[in-house]
């Protein structure tokens, strides 16, 4: 367990594939007695609770009656409706949403019948994050934020959420004003990635290697890749440029990708993502 972090009690109200991997960094971080899952769907939050040694909950209310800190990793439609059904048991409680494109002023409205704060600030605490699918191993990129002109009173929630999300991989603090963004970079980001790995797999297996081979070839040289620039911190162009030699194997490829629109294909499906992702939001 993290320390500092054994004594808080956790809840997640959605035991899908984002909400199901972010509490395995939960469990390592609290312990799995002290999180509680709960789903519309009640066999999968008992499935989910076997497998990973956490408790679970029938109702919404009665994993929240307990919890000092909700996850909830619901579809954005539904997030509304869950804070109305848990909202008076909310008062003084940590509140993180993982729902795209719901913003921390919608949270706002939808607990604001439930604030017993001093009519400046709200006894609940809010904020958002937005992880991606690499949390299941560990090797996620998580942005979070908080309520604009809340930072300072945030902090020790900031670092609280930064330290039950660590084993999930990289935690982010970002403005909000990001939030659409980083959902079509890092949330919608891996999508991109496995497009990649099994393009580069069908080309491998029609030039004789077999499919094990080739998505064996293919993902580790995108890990491999990735992590040499982050730990280099060198620009992904200069990176490039070192692998193409002149009149090489790796500039004719490089020429057909740019041909053929590879560089705008992939900024046209980012902002693809980020238009929906406002989208949704302006949905609440």
């Amino acid at each position: 367990m993290t320390e500092g972090c054994d004594k808080i009690k956790v809840c997640c109200i959605g035991a899908g594939v984002m909400g199901g991997a972010l509490m395995k960094s939960v469990i390592q971080a609290v312990g799995g007695e002290n999180l509680t899952v709960t789903d519309f769907c009640e066999e999968k939050a008992q499935e989910y609770a076997q497998r990973q040694g956490c408790r679970w909950a029938k109702t919404n209310r009665d994993a929240v009656h307990t919890a000092d800190v909700i996850f909830i990793a619901v579809k954005p439609p539904k997030v509304q409706s869950v804070i109305e059904e848990v909202g008076d048991l909310l008062a003084g409680k940590t509140v993180i949403s993982m729902a795209a494109g719901v913003s921390l002023k919608s949270l706002q409205e939808f607990s604001a019948p439930f604030n017993v704060g001093d009519g400046k600030t709200s006894s609940i605490k809010l904020f958002r994050i937005m992880p991606n699918i690499p949390a299941v191993v560990g090797e996620g990129m998580i942005a979070l934020c908080c309520l604009e002109g809340t930072e300072g009173e945030s902090k020790e929630n900031l670092e609280q959420i930064v330290s039950l999300l660590a084993h999930a991989g990289r935690v982010e603090i970002v403005e909000e004003k990001l939030m659409d963004a980083v959902t079509a970079i890092s949330g919608s980001g891996p999508a991109y990635a496995f497009i990649f790995i099994e393009a580069l797999a069908d080309a491998a297996v029609s030039l004789g290697m077999t499919r094990n081979q080739a998505y064996i070839y293919a993902a580790q040289t995108l890990k491999g890749a990735a992590t040499y620039m982050l730990e280099s911190n060198r620009h992904p162009g200069e990176l490039k440029d070192a692998v193409c030699s002149p009149a090489g194997t790796t500039i004719a490829a490089v020429e057909v990708l740019e041909k053929e629109g590879f560089r705008a294909g992939i900024m046209a499906a980012a902002k693809a993502a980020y238009d929906r992702s406002k989208e949704l939001g302006s949905k609440k």
